[in-house]
């Protein structure tokens, strides 16, 4: 019997129920501005981020993240600048304060989509029983 590999997995999943933990595109934003909080990164560094926080390596679109960070630079929420590191240019990334009230606002609508969440699965065990 063939073994089912972790993405053919998340596509039965799916298609049973159309909301995915792994579609991510929407969280990649607020995300970003997170690993930045913490410190300055550069690109393939904040995608070894979102990995390591439990993003499925298939939902990880490179050109998103890239994306996603040159539309938060051209709106004033992160600036960057090129770094020379040996031989190798990286384009190093570091929130701005505009970029934090954005991350707030974020948390707080988060916030609130979790209480949704939670209140949904509250009347779901009730009626369930």
């Amino acid at each position: 019997m063939k073994k089912q590999s972790l993405k053919e997995k998340l596509k039965k999943k799916e298609k049973a129920c159309a909301f995915s933990l792994h579609r991510v595109s929407r969280f990649i934003q607020p995300s970003l501005l997170l690993f930045l909080l913490k410190k300055p990164s550069y690109g393939y560094e904040l995608m070894e981020n979102l990995r390591k926080t439990g993003f499925h390596e298939e939902s990880i679109d490179i050109g998103a993240v890239y994306r996603t960070l040159r539309s938060l630079e051209k709106e004033g929420f992160v600036k960057s600048i090129w770094q020379r590191k040996k031989k190798r240019r990286k384009r190093i990334y570091k929130i701005t304060s505009r970029g934090k009230a954005l991350l707030r606002a974020w948390v707080k609508r988060i916030e609130e989509r979790k209480k949704a969440l939670e209140r949904f699965i509250k009347f779901y065990q009730k009626r369930r029983q």
